[in-house]
């Protein structure tokens, strides 16, 4: 069903208030419009308190004078299109006055539609309202913006203008029109560089505007050092994408939460999983998205309905301990971040569309345990500092990726040195190296590796206490991200 059917549906049914969030006012009331003024249709009257009621009483500019103007003369059916009248409605005047009115609205099929940027009511009217959130435009929206701009001469091919339309895909009505013209006045037959501008407009709107950031990924499995249970198995997941998995039997993958040791490649691999995939990544910023104050639900409401509109995608939820602080019990019971948890575990649970989400976190002590149930996220995998093997792979991947040649070197002696480094600080140990060389004015020889090797503390003596006790969590809780074989070698040396 259509979100105009829906309005229709519920006009006709008997809602007596209907609420639409959106931060589209101008297109909500055109939809409004389309929804409530066929067929049989009623009076409709737009209101906002600049303009007062049109048509109507423009004069009637407050909440009070709005509602007596609409809905106390005759008994023509009547609906009143309000304009952030939630700011209204914080007036207890106006919210008494809307109450005393309502017993009458049902047998003269009058409603009042609130279109407002956030969800907001007082108590006495929360049950009365019917909530609709506006979807943001589909691609059949998008084409009809993008003939309304485009010069009838400069008709684009069909290849072109799907791949436009598909790159403007997450973006509201007004964002598409600036994305379109941007592209249009690059290029009228929107070629190459005319497609890069709308996705660079998206990524600049979408990070402002949803706390999402377009992650540029060149990263697959094979550019992460050791994991290799992890990546065993996200290349099996990664089948269940294909057209006859479905016909199998399969449901389409949900996601995976990764925790661990910070420093030891869970960032990488969420990027690494996006190559994977072929899909593109989308970050999304929990803290920023969350920090919102009251707007914090519609925000996260809005970043995660952009994510659904430019699916498929992978969906990277960093740290996401952090943005749910204070929402598990024993954390000061916060009310707001515990209904932030719920809609967004809701989401987890219940989204249909193809998003893929890897959430990564360090602290499991702040990670809520609805967030650890078994149908939010696949698989729970942890991270572990990289055993022999890994560092020495890991030591290759930075080595190669900086122009050496990893067999002029001796790993095997370096990835001993190596002990308890994460694969951050194992990088640290390639790139330090580099730069004493350079500083020497010579190329990179093992001693420089090793030396590095030797000076560098890692993060592990430091925080020895916690990462024993965040590998005597993971036991029977998560799956081994690293080769089973290296887990126990692991557990030894930590003395559990």
């Amino acid at each position: 069903m259509t979100f105009v059917e829906k309005l229709s549906e519920l006009y006709r049914t008997g809602a007596r208030i209907i609420y639409i969030v959106s931060d589209e006012e101008e297109r909500a009331v055109a939809i409004c419009r389309v929804a409530l003024e066929s067929g049989g249709s009623p009076r409709v009257a737009i209101w906002s308190r600049m303009r007062g009621l049109d048509p109507g009483e423009p004069m009637a500019r407050s909440g009070v004078a709005a509602l007596n103007a609409l809905f106390c003369g005759g008994e023509e059916p009547t609906v009143g299109v309000m304009l952030d009248f939630h700011l209204e409605l914080e007036n207890r005047d106006v919210a008494r006055r809307l109450r005393d009115l309502l017993p009458s609205f049902y047998a003269q099929r009058r409603c009042l539609v609130v279109i407002a940027p956030r969800l907001s009511l007082p108590e006495g009217l929360a049950r009365e309202a019917s909530v609709l959130r506006l979807p943001l435009p589909d691609q059949c929206e998008l084409a009809a913006v993008l003939a309304s701009i485009r010069p009838e001469r400069e008709k684009a091919t069909e290849t072109r203008a799907h791949a436009a339309l598909t790159a403007a895909a997450g973006l509201t009505y007004t964002q598409a029109q600036r994305a379109f013209n941007r592209a249009l006045y690059i290029d009228t037959a929107l070629g190459p560089e005319a497609v890069a501008a709308v996705l660079d407009e998206k990524q600049r709107l979408l990070s402002r505007d949803r706390g999402l950031d377009l992650v540029e990924v060149s990263e697959r499995p094979e550019d992460l050092g050791g994991l290799e249970s992890f990546k065993a198995w996200i290349r099996e997941r990664a089948l269940a994408f294909a057209p006859g998995a479905q016909r199998f039997g399969l449901p389409s993958p949900r996601g995976v939460m990764l925790l661990g040791v910070q420093g030891c490649g869970k960032s990488l691999a969420a990027k690494a999983v996006a190559g994977l995939l072929s899909v593109p990544l989308l970050r999304l910023d929990l803290p920023r998205v969350l920090g919102a104050g009251d707007g914090a639900e519609e925000g996260l409401a809005r970043a995660l309905e952009a994510a659904e509109t430019i699916a498929p995608v992978a969906l990277w939820v960093d740290e996401i301990e952090k943005g749910f602080a204070g929402s598990a019990p024993g954390q000061g019971g916060d009310a707001r971040a515990a209904r932030l948890l719920g809609y967004f575990s809701t989401w987890l649970q219940e989204r249909k569309s193809p998003i893929f989400v890897v959430a990564t976190a360090n602290d499991v002590t702040r990670l809520p345990p609805e967030l650890l149930r078994r149908g939010r996220f696949d698989e729970l995998f942890f991270v572990d500092l990289p055993d022999r093997s890994a560092r020495r792979d890991i030591l290759r991947l930075h080595l190669a990726k900086r122009g050496r040649n990893p067999e002029c070197f001796d790993l095997v002696a370096i990835a001993e040195l190596c002990v308890d480094f994460s694969g951050a600080e194992i990088e640290q140990v390639v790139v330090g190296a580099l730069h004493r060389a350079y500083a020497l004015g010579r190329d990179l020889e093992t001693q420089d590796l090793r030396r590095l090797a030797q000076e560098l503390v890692p993060l592990y003596r430091t925080y020895e206490e916690q990462i024993k006790s965040l590998r005597e969590w993971a036991r029977g809780r998560a799956r081994m991200g690293g080769r089973e074989a290296a887990v126990v070698d692991l557990f030894r040396q930590s003395g559990a």
